[in-house]
């Protein structure tokens, strides 16, 4: 995906808000630095999504063989219109609501965009170390699910966790903090799931992948939507 493509075009297009960058760079280092202020429960709910992952790490094999048995041409199709909305299908969302906040005159469509784009950026930033740092093995490479290569910088070694899932659940969970209409939160969560799971499909990532994928983007989007 090119994140510096969503800079360009939020960043261009939010010409009345000079101090939108260093907000998203003082909420990046907020949410970097929040272990060092959690609390009980956050160290339990922490410790609940890595246990999680790890139990869904032991599966991922056999879920991964049995997806790939059912992919079809028609399945095919299908993930190919999904899966940019994980990427540059989800720029040009962010920038057609931003443009047509514009239009309309309506800054609350405006602000739901930039905050939707700050999310996928941060969540961007945290992903991609993560995948460098963990080095895991991607399902196409054939080496296994448990296969990793520490500080790896090669794509194919960037398994964990899934960028596109990522992306896609910071920009649901923004939208669905900032709406109050119960289908656009339907809507916004259950296209981020078919994100996740097109990833899966299109033999990119493992289960566990897209579950953490998920867990870091919903956290990211929802502390982005509370600190503004």
């Amino acid at each position: 995906m090119s994140y510096l493509g969503l800079i360009l075009i939020i960043g261009t297009l939010d010409i009345s808000s000079p101090d939108w960058w260093e907000e998203t760079y003082s909420n990046a280092e907020y949410l970097i630095s929040s272990p060092s202020r959690w609390d009980k429960e956050d160290w339990l709910a922490s410790a609940f999504i890595i246990s999680a992952c790890g139990g869904i790490m032991t599966k991922d094999e056999k879920i991964q063989d049995w997806i790939q048995g059912e992919r079809s041409s028609a399945s095919d199709h299908i993930t190919q219109l999904i899966e940019p909305f994980g990427a540059e299908g989800a720029i040009l969302g962010l920038a057609g609501l931003y443009i047509g906040g514009c239009l309309i005159q309506d800054t609350a469509l405006k602000k739901i965009a930039l905050l939707g784009a700050k999310s996928a950026i941060i969540s961007s930033v945290i992903v991609t170390a993560l995948k460098v740092l963990i080095g895991r093995a991607r399902p196409y490479t054939d080496e296994g699910a448990f296969s990793y290569s520490l500080f790896n910088i090669y794509a194919s070694h960037q398994s964990l966790p899934s960028g596109h899932t990522s992306t896609a659940f910071a920009i649901a969970s923004c939208l669905a903090e900032e709406c109050e209409n119960p289908l656009a939160k339907i809507v916004s969560y259950g296209a981020a799931v078919l994100v996740g799971l097109s990833r899966i499909h299109d033999d990119k990532h493992w289960a566990s992948d897209v579950f953490l994928g998920s867990a870091i983007g919903i956290g990211v989007g929802r502390t982005v939507s509370k600190l503004r």
